[in-house]
């Protein structure tokens, strides 16, 4: 069993006992997701709340709105989010994304959303919501991003890559256009899930990237490491053993 706690650089998870823990999906896609200075950004789905402070510590000029419809999670959510520096950056609610409205649109949002919908459900009630496609119909969730983003705004997205390509047919015919799209290998040559972002203004070309997070040898890339400099502790298990 791990430890219930994951130190970062400029925060902690504290608290990960329900839904999942953090991942290294999550932190992908907090490390990733960007915009030019956004004044607002929604994640949805917080979970532990990291990627919720992870754009914190990236936009330290934004307001973050952080959501999920599990209220156990919430709860854990809102602990982590308490004990960091984050705490009056973020505002995190018990809420369920088809359901959400505010009065302003978001420049961001971002969302590791729950996927293979087809796999055998888990026992625990809040990792089934976490990892199965049980109460998030696609069509209903990209009519919500619409609703929520700003008309010059970016969604970002994590899936394998079944699930992606299926979330962006949709997205397209729904007039939610993919502009950058990250294809993440764990190894090179092993495909492991593709994070996209997504506006409401079309591109004559889509920007595609690719990420190995380690080598052959199984140590970790500079790509990676690069990428991860700023969240990342340099021993993290080291850190742990010592806390």
């Amino acid at each position: 069993m791990g430890n219930p706690f994951f130190h970062f650089k400029q925060f902690s998870i504290l608290k990960q006992e329900k839904g999942l823990k953090v991942t290294t999906d999550s932190c992908l896609l907090g490390a990733l997701a960007n915009y030019y200075s956004p004044k607002r950004c929604l994640d949805i789905g917080t979970g532990t709340g990291v990627i919720a402070m992870m754009l914190a510590q990236k936009f330290p000029n934004s307001k973050i709105d952080a959501i999920d419809i599990e209220d156990e999670i919430v709860k854990q959510a809102q602990f982590n989010i308490n004990h960091s520096i984050f705490s009056s950056q973020i505002e995190i609610s018990n809420s369920d994304v088809l359901n959400f409205s505010k009065v302003y649109l978001y420049d961001l949002i971002t969302c590791n959303p729950p996927y293979f919908s087809n796999h055998l459900k888990k026992a625990s009630s809040e990792k089934n919501s976490a990892i199965h496609n049980l109460q998030l119909p696609l069509d209903q969730f990209i009519k919500s991003i619409k609703s929520l983003l700003n008309p010059n705004g970016v969604f970002w997205v994590i899936y394998p890559n079944y699930e992606s390509e299926l979330f962006k047919e949709l997205a397209i015919q729904s007039n939610l256009f993919p502009i950058e799209e990250y294809q993440i290998f764990t190894r090179p040559e092993k495909m492991f899930r593709k994070i996209t972002s997504y506006s409401l203004q079309a591109v004559s070309n889509i920007q595609d990237s690719i990420l190995v997070l380690n080598n052959d040898e199984g140590e970790k890339t500079a790509q990676f490491t690069n990428l991860m400099r700023p969240f990342y502790l340099e021993n993290t298990e080291l850190y742990q053993s010592k806390a």
